[in-house]
């Protein structure tokens, strides 16, 4: 039985303009569970969420930005200029 909790998240969707989800809108269920964010990330965030402490609208901002820093973060590794265009697509 799914929680309320997860379903509100896997029924939130967002924009993603960075890294593999680029140009796609994504659950913030599935960033939250996607590689760019470290799993006491994910476990705190939840935890957070679930107490009430943090809203949807907050977790939506909190992943979104982990997620774009850690793609532009990887870009620049990947890229002897770090320019965007590193990033594949």
């Amino acid at each position: 039985k799914e929680e309320p909790c997860d379903t509100a998240l896997k029924s939130t969707m967002v924009e993603v303009e960075v890294g593999e989800f680029q140009g796609h809108r994504v659950s913030v269920w599935d960033l939250l569970h996607s590689h760019y964010i470290p799993e006491e990330n994910r476990k705190e965030l939840l935890e957070l969420y679930e107490a009430g402490e943090l809203t949807l609208e907050q977790v939506k901002t909190v992943v979104t930005t982990i997620v774009t820093k850690a793609a532009a973060a990887r870009a620049e590794q990947t890229s002897p200029m770090g320019g965007p265009e590193a990033e594949p697509t």
